[in-house]
């Protein structure tokens, strides 16, 4: 037996180097490598491709799918650092003879370790803690290993593994340089193999595909067996599709079945091969019933959402457009598990509409292929920005439709305009009763805008989207709740990581200033009012109306022409606009951005516009641009003085110097009081001042900013603030409201006087809320006749009416008399409030719909008269 000082690390003998070899190979090593081959065995279960991409050439590349394999890891790296911390051998051997050295000798004593099996360990431990994708610690590991390896192949080895950590890390040209590094010629072709997968790994994930065909090809040649050749021929043919070598991807696809694969690479091999089946030369009528018998199949159920994606790109190809279409909804119909491929089917309708410039049906569908598509999928980013800017124009386009279908309806004789908005409150009606039926499809989102769509194309020919807009809220609201749930109403609600809006320009001090959204109030799409209320049926809300149009114009103009590139449209809205709007004050900027457009592609066009700006806007920012050629400049100068006056306040607002800080914005406003930054200038200033002044001032400073700049940020950030002091003192809002009420309701004690109860509930019983009074009015005051009327006020509480009573005196004595408590069945802890109230001031009540400000007159006027 083996013992004792005979086995120390620190004596250097060959019954030690006997021991220490074969109890690390035999004891240690080999149960860490069965443990790490244990765990890749269970990443390769565990991983589920993406078909929809290019899949990563490594399974161990998928962060889900090495989960499994941690445990096997662990006992990997616990097996490999017991080698290395107790059998390591670095001592040097005695040498009692005096001879000279034979080569073979010198290099032996050169050694870094006498265990052969440390260096393989080193190995190991790398590769597992890159398993565990601890890429960095992997890193240290395989350096290690390359400066102190006395075996050529493990060095070369850990170089290849050093290539791939660095890859992960996204570090590419260390990675390259890495490999460079190795000699390629000596290497077995198993390492050789996994060298130039690992350089075509690299590619990839650069999607630098077309680099990556050779080295992989070259992979697939060196490797032996038909299951790893599985997956790299098919990830070649992928390779060969991207960049557009169709003919080279159907053989390759073709080699892939002939390698027998499993299943699920199968299928996809041949939905792939259909894919870049050339229609021109080929038997279309042979790929089509193959696709259609792999429909029919019922192991493919899971599958057809691809099958119905290949059939629509196969007749798009061919050119059958409506049938292309058509198999492209039904891929998204019937896709539930894949939300990648539900994705895609919604992308590839969404460019093909985009492409055809049809905007408003690409908007939908690329709103829809955002809310299924990962992250990652290639391309996101540049469809999601243009999604935002279809998002953006579709508003512009709608807010024109819907203002002008306003005007009409509001122009139309009473009788026909309660005709009109009857058939509308029928049609909602109807939708409602089908919504009850079995929605199959209709479920799937594409067919909610399909169905979107039609309504818009039918109502848009008489002038009345804007009604029937409202109506197909009803039919989305039940497609919002089976995609959605019940969701808070916040930005960014559809997406898995919401950003982060974040405002360089406003202090962080004050975000925590903000006020609770205030909750979604949803109207009665089935009552007339909710349709008169809109109407611009006044001279002002006309002007309102049409300022609106002009400017959703002017800005779809400029999307069309910033974002999209097209033209026509861009000129098509501005002069829309010109012909509409002739002295709009937008009109000069309009006319400038039309002669910019149009200057090197229709000269004429683009001088007929410059024409109008300088003989009808003469003093405009914009006549001038194109008359002095130094006014440009001397602009540039003054904005860039007063951003810079900015940064300045700014910089003294973070560095704590107030008072600096209302110096500089004082100063920026006397100088540019109409600059691009007023409004920000203004905001400053009150953050600076606000610990110095009272409530009061501060909040009267916020009001005043809101009226001056309305719309911007700023007045939003006011109107937060306002919101947060009347939370925080709430007698300021109380002293306004009485101001309010005070300007808006007449005291009148003398004539006739309602009763009103407001029930806070609005999801209560009206009917036998209101026969609960005609109850008490029956019981109590037989003779008087009263009339009880009761209503739900904008779905936020019920109003019941008791009129007319006489006068004050006898409003007063009902008051007094009435008790809600004991008169309301089954109202439970809900919140009433009680007054009493002239028929003018009822009508004004009517408008403003605040019972809580109405309130605060009635306790002025008349409970703090009475007592």
């Amino acid at each position: 037996m083996v013992t004792g000082y005979s086995c120390s690390v620190e004596k250097n003998t060959n019954l030690s180097r006997f021991y220490h070899n074969l109890t690390s190979h035999y004891n240690i090593y080999f149960n860490g490598r069965e443990s790490f081959n244990a765990g890749m065995q269970k990443i390769e279960s565990s991983n589920r491709d993406d078909y929809t991409k290019i899949m990563p050439l490594f399974e161990y590349s998928n962060p889900d799918a090495i989960r499994s394999s941690a445990g096997d890891m662990d006992r990997a790296m616990q097996k490999a650092s017991k080698v290395i911390s107790m059998h390591s051998m670095t001592a040097k051997p005695d040498n009692k003879s005096n001879k000279p050295l034979s080569d073979k000798e010198k290099e032996f004593l050169a050694k870094n370790d006498y265990n052969n099996w440390v260096d393989d360990s080193y190995l190991l431990l790398g590769m597992a803690q890159y398993m565990k994708h601890n890429f960095k610690e992997a890193r240290v590991t395989f350096l290690h290993n390359i400066r102190e390896s006395d075996d050529h192949e493990i060095r070369e080895e850990s170089r290849i593994w050093l290539a791939k950590s660095y890859a992960e890390l996204k570090n590419y040209a260390e990675s390259r340089r890495v490999l460079g590094e190795i000699t390629l010629p000596a290497l077995s072709d198993r390492l050789k193999a996994d060298y130039y997968l690992t350089e075509a790994d690299i590619f990839i994930k650069q999607e630098r595909y077309a680099e990556a065909i050779a080295p992989l090809k070259t992979a697939n040649e060196l490797l032996k067996g038909n299951k790893p050749k599985n997956r790299y021929t098919y990830i070649l043919a992928r390779l060969y599709e991207e960049t557009g070598n169709t003919v080279m991807a159907g053989e390759t696809y073709r080699e892939v079945l002939k390698l027998n694969p499993e299943y699920e690479l199968e299928f996809n091999s041949r939905i792939n091969q259909a894919g870049v089946f050339d229609v021109e030369s080929g038997d279309v009528e042979n790929i089509e019933k193959e696709l259609k018998k792999l429909l029919k199949d019922t192991k493919n159920i899971e599958y057809q959402d691809q099958i119905y994606f290949a059939l629509g790109n196969l007749s798009m190809r061919e050119g059958n457009i409506e049938e292309a279409i058509d198999y492209i909804k039904k891929s998204a119909a019937v896709s539930t598990v894949n939300t990648n491929q539900k994705g895609r089917s919604y992308l590839s309708l969404a460019d093909y509409y985009f492409n055809n410039n049809d905007y408003l049906q690409s908007q939908v569908y690329y709103d829809s292929a955002v809310s299924f598509l990962d992250r990652d999928y290639p391309g996101f980013d540049d469809f999601y920005a243009r999604s935002l800017n279809l998002n953006e124009l579709v508003s512009y386009i709608t807010t024109v439709s819907d203002e002008d279908s306003l005007q009409y309806v509001a122009s139309l004789p009473e009788a026909q305009k309660m005709a009109l908005i009857n058939g509308i409150i029928r049609e909602i009606e109807e939708q409602e009763r089908l919504d009850k039926a079995p929605l199959d499809d209709r479920y799937n989102m594409g067919q909610f805008y399909e169905n979107q769509r039609r309504f818009r194309d039918n109502i848009d020919a008489s002038g009345k989207w804007y009604f029937y807009n409202q109506a197909t809220l009803a039919f989305g609201r039940t497609e919002f709740k089976n995609r959605w749930g019940q969701r808070k109403l916040e930005d960014n609600w559809r997406r898995r990581n919401r950003a982060t809006i974040n405002s360089m320009e406003m202090p962080d001090e004050m975000n925590g200033l903000v006020s609770d959204s205030a909750s979604l109030k949803v109207s009665d799409i089935k009552s007339p009012e909710y349709y008169l209320i809109n109407l611009p049926d006044s001279d002002s809300l006309i002007d309102i109306s049409n300022n609106r149009i002009a400017n959703a114009l002017f800005y779809a103009a400029r999307l069309f022409n910033t974002e999209f590139n097209d033209y026509n449209k861009a000129n098509e809205y501005y002069s829309e606009l010109f012909k509409r709007f002739p002295d709009h004050a937008i009109i000069p900027q309009a006319l400038y951005d039309c002669y910019n457009i149009n200057k090197d592609l229709n000269r004429v066009f683009a001088d007929d516009k410059k024409d109008i700006l300088l003989s009808r806007f003469p003093e405009s920012e914009y006549a001038r641009i194109l008359t002095d050629p130094d006014y440009y400049e001397t602009l540039n100068r003054s904005n860039q003085r007063e951003e810079d006056l900015y940064h300045q306040a700014y910089t003294n607002w973070e560095n704590g110097n107030t008072d600096r800080v209302v110096v500089i914005c004082d100063n920026a406003l006397a100088e540019f009081p109409d600059g691009n930054l007023t409004a920000r200038f203004t905001l400053l200033r009150i953050y600076a001042i606000a610990q110095k002044v009272d409530e009061r001032t501060l909040k009267q400073e916020l009001q005043k900013l809101s009226s001056l700049y309305p719309g911007t940020s700023e007045s939003k950030r006011a109107d937060e603030l306002i919101e947060y002091l009347n939370r925080a003192v709430p007698e300021l809002k109380q002293e306004e409201e009485e101001e309010i009420a005070k300007n808006i309701y007449m005291a009148d004690i003398t004539g006739p006087h309602n009763f009103v109860i407001i029930i806070r509930n609005p999801d209560l019983d009206i009917n036998r809320l209101t026969f609960d009074v005609i109850n008490y009015n029956i019981d109590n005051y037989t003779n008087k006749n009263y009339s009880s009327r009761g209503e739900l006020v904008d779905d936020s509480y019920i109003l019941i009416t008791v009129s007319t009573l006489a006068d004050e005196f006898i409003a007063a004595e009902y008051y007094n008399n009435f008790d809600y408590t004991r008169v309301l069945n089954n109202i439970g802890d809900t919140e009433v409030l009680t007054f009493t109230i002239t028929p003018a001031n009822m009508e004004v009540f009517r408008n403003d719909k605040d019972p809580d400000r109405y309130y605060l007159f009635f306790e002025d006027n008349y409970l703090n008269i009475n007592k």
